[in-house]
């Protein structure tokens, strides 16, 4: 069983602190040897300031999470989804389209783009939007 020491998490859950714990991650994964579940708790004792580990491993860590579950602030996934914006950020760079109306006048529209695929109208007709 030393082969499930060590495993890549697949989730990282950020825990509220507790009267006794602070700084509480738990390390959610499976083993890439048996493919078991496995569960890593890490805590600090607010008094002592040693750090507290807890390890389980099966349906024992299937159970932990559960229980475990209402005390979760975020998580590494929640904030991975969360950084996909619908707007440009980071490098930014101009797409400027001519366009025709209905009417036959020129239309030009520019766009502010990141290199992620977002883009957001910013000036239609010398307009700011």
């Amino acid at each position: 069983m030393r082969h499930c020491c060590q495993f890549d998490a697949h989730d990282i859950w950020y825990l509220k602190d507790t009267d006794e714990f602070c700084n509480r991650t738990l390390f959610i994964g499976v083993c890439p040897v048996c493919n078991k579940n496995l569960v890593n708790l890490y805590q600090k004792n607010i008094k002592t300031d040693s750090v507290f580990y807890i390890k389980k491993v099966g349906d024992t860590a299937i159970d932990f999470v559960r229980n475990l579950s209402h005390e979760c602030v975020y998580s590494r996934n929640s904030i991975n989804k969360m950084n996909l914006k619908p707007k440009p950020y980071g490098w930014k760079y101009g797409i400027n389209k001519q366009k025709k109306s209905k009417n036959g006048e020129v239309v030009i529209e520019q766009y502010s783009a990141d290199f992620f695929g977002n883009k957001e109208l910013i000036k239609k007709n010398n307009k700011i939007l």
